[in-house]
């Protein structure tokens, strides 16, 4: 992988890696990583909602499931590039908290969740 002058940079090769690290890392039970970087864990009430909608939800569509593999092919590198900064932090925790709370008005419980095996 070659040199990058921004952090988002990158070609399609990696871009390939980084889908299929998500993919090893999704048979380990990875992590939301922005929701984990906003909420400060993997293990509390906002992430564990989420979760179950990537899990109940988004992973039972194709395009779901596209967008999960978007998601972890692009998250950990802006969390890398820019995790550390409030604006950031701030910037994600409206629009989860939002999310959030949208989804527990469906029904999505709060409550601890253990992830589901990659279909």
């Amino acid at each position: 992988m070659g040199k990058h002058n921004h952090p988002l940079d990158f070609d399609t090769d990696e871009l390939l890696f980084l889908m299929y690290e998500m993919d090893e890392d999704q048979k380990r039970g990875s992590a939301c990583y922005i929701a984990t970087c906003v909420y400060g864990s993997y293990d509390c009430p906002q992430v564990w909602t989420l979760r179950r909608f990537r899990d109940g939800k988004l992973a039972r569509t194709v395009p779901g499931r596209w967008f999960i593999r978007l998601y972890y092919a692009v998250s950990p590198r802006l969390v890398s590039a820019f995790g550390e900064k409030e604006g950031f932090r701030r910037f994600w925790r409206k629009r989860l908290d939002r999310l959030v709370a949208r989804l527990k008005s469906e029904g999505v419980p709060d409550t601890p969740y253990r992830d589901t095996e990659p279909r």
